[in-house]
């Protein structure tokens, strides 16, 4: 028991429980998602007034779709917001991929670290349009044009299986899939998302299929309808065809003062890093829906989607009788569900914001009676998997009259940890703040955590002002010497081809591992017990932006990262002095002291050899350069550099990489302080001037520095008033006239230093380049790009005596071997005469394209347009993308 002061009402103590397994969080009485630095993060619109309505609302609602998809992004999401804030279902999308394999608008990460990112954009953008997040574990490999190809790449079975759980875990009356199956999906992983959804649909209901899903406890589930969205994507309300059901996502809800739609745009506009920013439309919008499967009769055309099924709280009964209930015992749970469905009712009539307590009595019957329903159904004789789907539904109400009668209750519990970044062994403290109205008691509060951690209760307070009691207790809270480090669950093993290997505890369909410490309070209200989860977090003023909250991560005393990652470097005859950075980070509240030093190959020389750091502050860091001399002629690869820092008589030699960006939650990647060193064997031209146009995000001009040429970036000032001539050649980075508004506007500054003598090579860029005439002549793009996806497929060099394959290396077929992900993206369909193509390539089963690589003179000078993938090549040292790109920067000289 608690210390505690006396105050007007009866003495409340905090009873502390600890246990130690993660259950589901049952109910946040505020949202997860606190405010965020300039408005970000997908901040919860569940707040006050509108929280509470769409609660009571959702009381006497027994509705739930799965809406199923590939990738972040391919979800309907003006559908999910209709489904969860106006219907009240229970809805979830499912992703089978976290989008590893795409492009980022927003910045450099790439793969494993690109789908952290588009996660955390998925769960912002879930925070406001009100579903829940699931995925698979497949990995997103990037463009594929065909089923076949995704199913050979991803473990088919296994990602069914994930399906399958997903289905089995959350149980949805209905289930959306956002593509057909077919060739006409386009990408190859929609059509295998359509396609795995109607067997999963079916796969879910067998108990055959995944017995091992069965014997963990979960039980076999039948959707009573399967959807797929309409191919004709229309956004108008134009009477669809027979079996099209058309459903007004544009509806607006005087809850929240706009449509589910405006709602459902502001959430997508969360997917930052795919360009994927909306207008907050108003009026009429339309989701088109197929019907696929149906186990319900209809009788005509279809008005809703769930049409031909109960959601009311008396589905539960049919759903018991269905299952072989004692007609005793059903009569019992049928006057137990007609009372809480009457409380529901009469919640939703007399709800008035200005006074929300005067629901409590009204909800907390209703609480009271379902409560009893699932007693009885739990005292109920039968067979257990028969009424399990009885047991799950009434566990679900239970949770959202809890919701209602916190909500009505004003109930505000909020858990403040003193650090947001804790190491192994520190003592943390925690502040538990619970404000409610008086009526509400509080008995009792826990944490949950993993194994090892220890809490111990030091005092609590109570006060009361204005009608409401603030309660607060305080915990010294210990973190276990052998604490986990904080990372994303699906990354801590390696890859198994391309599919995840989730860590100990993990299915892989969850977004996220669970917070580590989460603080449980138990208030009783009206005679019924509410239960509050709520993660403990950390928050700091910013001073420009104001309260900023963070969960709790957990890290290494000492982070120790090395950069850069891969040590590119051409071969030489000479010895190579390459410089590495080895980066510290101090999280130990008492600071670090010790000593850091880098190791290289055998007999290498390391300049120096050791550094001494004394890190006094929290969060404090140090970077240090080394020098390491590489012997003549190096050309292995398979050697690494590494770096250790050693304080307090132990040695650390790993770190995390921080993702963080202002609409996402901030999430460490563990990585070790390695680099390994990649020797190339390139030559460029001596004497080259190169400027860089900074566009998406590339690492062109980091693998053009690793050559030796002198690089500048071109800002805009120097874009629209310098003086371009003074560079040999200008490269323009990926999306750059996407991105770029300046450089839309200063294109013709661009076209006037190419026709003055200056080489211009453009990197990729998606339909608006093309469309908008900023080459020096007609450039044209397929409606769907042409692509070369296969990153083995074969290459044509068109004109081997031109210099872009000859000076200053020698291009040969070897130089396309070992290439990443793909070949290349946005290739121009047709050109003006006057460009030139110098390269084709296909994937398998097509015609070769020509508009991979195109140069045309122009004036004086050279127009390049090169859309093959150079900023996946580049940061994973391939060779011949090396090469290649050498030869193109290398091309005025070799014009000379």
């Amino acid at each position: 028991m608690v210390s505690k002061r006396s105050r007007k009402i009866a003495p409340v103590a905090l009873a502390l429980v600890v246990f130690f397994s993660f259950g589901v969080i049952t109910l946040p009485a505020r949202p997860l998602a606190p405010a965020k630095a300039g408005g970000g993060q997908g901040v919860s619109i569940d707040r006050g007034a509108a929280a509470l309505g769409q609660a009571i609302n959702r009381l006497g609602v027994v509705a739930s779709v799965l809406h199923t998809g590939a990738h972040p992004d391919d979800e309907d999401s003006g559908l999910l917001a209709y489904l969860a804030r106006g219907r009240q279902a229970r809805t979830a999308y499912l992703s089978l991929t976290r989008g590893d394999g795409g492009q980022n608008l927003i910045g450099p990460e790439l793969f494993e670290a690109l789908g952290v990112i588009r996660t955390e954009e998925m769960m912002s953008a879930r925070r406001l349009d009100g579903a829940q997040q699931f995925f698979s574990r497949a990995f997103d490999f990037g463009f594929s044009k065909a089923r076949d190809e995704a199913l050979a790449k991803w473990d088919r079975e296994a990602v069914l299986g994930d399906m399958v759980r997903v289905i089995r875990t959350f149980r949805p009356l209905v289930i959306v899939s956002q593509w057909s199956g077919t060739p006409s999906d386009g990408h190859g992983h929609h059509q295998a998302a359509g396609y795995l959804t109607v067997e999963a649909y079916k796969a879910a209901a067998d108990p055959s299929r995944f017995p091992e899903q069965i014997a963990s406890g979960l039980r076999p589930w039948k959707a009573l309808k399967l959807y797929a969205r309409d191919p004709e994507r229309r956004a108008d309300g134009a009477k669809p065809a027979p079996g099209i059901l058309l459903i007004n996502t544009g509806s607006y809800d005087p809850l929240f003062g706009r449509s589910y739609y405006e709602i459902a745009m502001e959430g997508r506009s969360m997917h930052r890093s795919q360009d994927q920013g909306a207008l907050q439309q108003k009026g009429p919008h339309y989701s088109r829906l197929k019907l696929l499967e149906s186990s319900v009769q209809a009788e005509g055309q279809e008005r809703d989607i769930f049409d031909g099924i109960g959601t009311g709280l008396m589905a539960i009964h049919a759903s018991a009788v269905a299952a072989g209930m004692g007609n005793e015992t059903a009569s019992r749970l049928r006057a137990a569900l007609q009372d809480a469905q009457q409380a529901a009712d009469e919640a939703k009539k007399n709800f008035n914001p200005l006074a929300p307590s005067a629901l409590s009595p009204i909800i907390a019957r209703g609480l009271k009676r379902i409560v009893e329903a699932r007693e009885m159904i739990d005292a109920a004789s039968g067979p257990e998997a028969d009424l399990y789907d009885v047991k799950f539904t009434l566990a679900e109400k239970e949770k959202d009259y809890m919701a209602a009668l916190a909500g009505a209750e004003g109930i505000v519990i909020d858990c403040i940890a003193d650090d947001d970044v804790v190491t192994p062994g520190q003592l943390l403290r925690v502040t538990l703040t619970a404000y409610t109205n008086p009526s509400a008691k509080l008995e009792a509060a826990r944490f949950s955590h993993p194994e090892g951690w220890e809490v111990k209760a030091i005092d609590q307070t109570s006060a009361d002002a204005d009608g409401r009691t603030m309660t607060r207790a305080n915990y010294n809270i210990t973190v276990p010497k052998d604490a986990e480090p904080s990372g994303p669950y699906w990354l801590k093993n390696p890859r198994r081809g391309d599919m995840f290997v989730p860590g100990e505890g993990r299915t892989g369909i969850e977004p996220n591992a669970p917070f580590p410490l989460v603080a449980q309070v138990t208030l009783t209200v009206n005679g019924q017990k509410v239960l509050v989860n709520q993660p403990v977090e950390y928050r700091f003023a910013d001073k420009a932006l104001g309260e900023i909250r963070r969960e709790l991560k957990v890290a290494p005393a000492v982070s120790v990262t090395l950069s850069p990652a891969r040590l590119i470097f051409p071969t030489s005859a000479n010895p190579v002095t390459l410089e590495v950075t080895a980066s510290l980070t101090n999280n130990s509240k008492d600071g670090s002291r010790g000593e850091l030093s880098v190791s290289g190959g055998d007999g290498w020389a390391v300049t120096p050899p050791a550094v001494a750091f004394d890190l006094k502050r929290e969060g404090e860091r140090a970077s240090h350069t080394f020098k390491v001399q590489v012997p003549p002629s190096f050309s292995a690869r398979d050697i690494s550099v590494s770096a250790e820092a050693r304080a307090g008589g132990r040695g650390f030699t790993s770190g995390y990489q921080v993702v963080s960006y202002p609409h996402i939650e901030p999430r460490f990647i563990p990585q070790s302080a390695r680099a390994r060193v990649l020797p190339v064997d390139v030559k460029v031209a001596p004497g080259l001037k190169v400027g860089f146009i900074e566009g998406a995000g590339d690492d062109f001009p980091n693998a053009v520095k690793r050559l030796g040429v002198d690089l500048s970036l071109i800002d805009p000032r120097e874009l629209a008033t310098g003086d371009l001539g003074r560079y040999d050649v200008i490269v323009t980075g990926i999306r750059v006239y996407e991105v770029r508004p300046d450089i839309v506007a200063q294109n013709a500054r661009l076209l006037e230093y190419v026709r003055n003598g200056g080489t211009l090579i453009v990197q990729y860029n998606k339909n608006e380049y093309a469309a908008g005439d900023f080459a020096p002549y007609k450039l044209k793009m397929n409606r769907v790009p042409d692509r070369v996806t296969d990153e083995r497929a074969s290459v044509r060099i068109l004109d081997p005596a031109h210099p872009l394959f000859n000076f200053p290396n020698k291009i040969t077929d070897k130089d396309f071997e070992g290439w990443v992900q793909e070949r290349g993206a946005y290739f121009m369909a047709e050109w003006d005469p006057q460009f030139k193509p110098l390269i084709a390539s296909n994937d398998p089963g097509e015609e070769p394209k020509q508009g991979g690589e195109l140069i045309a003179q122009y004036g004086k000078g050279y127009y390049i347009y090169s859309p093959i993938a150079w900023f996946r090549q580049l940061p994973e040292g391939v060779p011949g993308a090396y090469r290649l790109v050498a030869n193109l920067i290398s091309f005025p000289k070799a014009r000379k």
